[in-house]
């Protein structure tokens, strides 16, 4: 196997259409919605088959060096082919006696027929097994053709310009507070929603835009020591700073943080800085000769973003919403309390006692929780578990949340190996922004359901596969922009 069909870079591939339909596909996703509409759902299959099909051509010349290329992501590609492979399994009719024995309880839910599935709601998890086949091209398209470190920067470019197209349209409607019915969905922008329906979600979505870019500002970064004696060495480095993509970059996270507090997403704001503050202190551990460049990112966003942009734009009424949450419904605080947002999820863990292995079908929660669910939950619409571990074990298992979990583990230890060995800024900052995405999901998903939201699950998709090409790439290379302001030439 030579070295160039290891590393993938063939310039032999004419990818470049695929690569600019993934581009779109990520902008285009948040948009209807978070794409959590069934037409919308629809139109993502649609876009993946094409995507794939796109990549079977355009590699089909190239076939050995697209196998050695997938070699390299064996591990998450089998995992979410695991995923997918149980999506649709639980859609599969099977013998009755075979349902009997690998899901009592899911036997017992059906009319008796010589034929089951696994799901107790076959359509709604057909549907799911669809979107998991999605986000498993999604990933496998990524991967292939992102193939060296311009495009997996323009990659990262990309979803930051996404979060600031949801950021600046979310603060026009939500200036104006706009009130109108779209899709059938009567959306009031009290609070800033961008293109989503749910406060929550947008914020989940600007985390992982914001954690992207703020691994791309580290990147850009570099190795910069040179220090200026000179008085009009030192002015004319400010002025050059200024004028530099990093300073833009800088401006377009402000924006998306000047979001993220609109939200007033409690979760979500603390989750992006919570991420923000332990995946710092890991890269300063992890990567000593970069830490002062890395102190200083991080202490300029805390600063910057919480004392400046937070009092002037009013990060107080998040704290006052944090302040005003009870531990319980009966102390009378004034936002719902952390006991009535927490209870579908605790009133959803027998569900999976019930259906412990293989669940009870992707999108079969909400009727399934109809028989479990208590009478009242303070006024909350429940059709999400408001905790995706909880959810996603409910309707796959403890198989299915194991598969996940591996994939989100195995994920988080590659790039804290690239934090700590490469030396390429690229994959460092790739690497550091895709585990502060991870954090931030992580803690976000213990009150919310972002991956119950297409559009959001398409992105730490893209996001996680980002880690890994952080990994495998052969040479960090940026933009020649970007280069030159560090001094070098890719």
């Amino acid at each position: 196997m030579t070295k160039l069909a290891a590393t993938g870079h063939n310039a032999g591939v004419g990818d470049g259409g695929v690569f600019f339909g993934l581009l779109a596909l990520l902008v285009w996703a948040p948009l209807p919605l978070g794409s959590n509409r069934v037409w919308a759902m629809g139109l993502l299959v649609l876009a993946a088959v094409l995507l794939l099909l796109g990549t079977v051509v355009a590699w089909r010349n190239q076939l050995s060096s697209a196998q050695a290329r997938l070699y390299l992501f064996r591990w998450p590609l089998g995992l979410l082919a695991a995923m997918v492979l149980l999506a649709w399994l639980q859609t599969v009719w099977l013998p009755a006696a075979w349902v009997q024995v690998l899901s009592p309880n899911a036997a017992a839910a059906q009319m008796p027929s010589e034929w089951m599935t696994l799901s107790v709601d076959m359509f709604q998890s057909r549907i799911m097994a669809a979107l998991c086949f999605v986000y498993g091209v999604v990933f496998l398209v990524t991967v292939l053709v992102v193939r060296d470190g311009l495009r997996l920067e323009r990659l990262a470019q990309v979803l930051v310009w996404s979060g600031v197209l949801q950021a600046v349209l979310g603060a026009a409607l939500y200036s104006i507070k706009a009130q109108y019915t779209i899709f059938f969905n009567d959306v009031s922008h009290g609070r800033l929603l961008g293109s989503f329906i749910n406060p929550n979600h947008m914020a989940g979505y600007l985390c992982m835009c914001l954690s992207v870019g703020i691994g791309l500002m580290l990147a850009r970064l570099g190795h910069q020591t040179a220090s200026h004696k000179d008085w009009r060495a030192r002015v004319l480095a400010v002025i050059e700073f200024v004028l530099s993509d990093k300073m833009r970059l800088r401006l377009l996270l402000v924006i998306m943080v000047i979001a993220l507090v609109l939200t007033r997403s409690r979760m979500g704001n603390t989750a992006f800085f919570a991420a923000m503050l332990v995946v710092g202190l890991v890269a300063v551990v992890l990567a000593r000769k970069t830490a002062p460049q890395t102190v200083a990112l991080i202490a300029s966003l805390v600063i910057i973003d919480i004392f400046v942009v937070g009092t002037w734009i009013g990060l107080e009424k998040v704290v006052e919403r944090i302040q005003e949450t009870e531990v319980s419904a009966s102390a009378g605080g004034k936002s719902e309390s952390i006991e009535v947002r927490s209870q579908p999820a605790r009133d959803a863990l027998p569900i999976v006692s019930d259906f412990p292995v293989f669940g009870t079908g992707g999108g079969s929660f909400y009727n399934v929780f109809m028989g479990y669910r208590q009478l009242d939950y303070g006024g909350l619409f429940v059709n999400y578990a408001h905790n995706d571990y909880i959810q996603i074990a409910v309707e796959y298992g403890l198989v299915g949340l194991s598969i996940l979990g591996a994939l989100v583990v195995l994920t988080l230890v590659t790039v804290l190996r690239v934090m700590a060995r490469r030396r390429s800024s690229l994959p460092r900052g790739i690497a550091f922004g895709v585990a502060m995405g991870i954090v931030a999901l992580l803690i976000h998903s213990t009150v919310d359901f972002n991956l119950q939201i297409p559009a959001n699950a398409l992105t730490i998709v893209v996001v996680l596969a980002m880690g890994w090409l952080s990994h495998t790439m052969k040479s960090g290379k940026l933009s020649r922009t970007a280069a030159n302001e560090q001094g070098f030439d890719p």
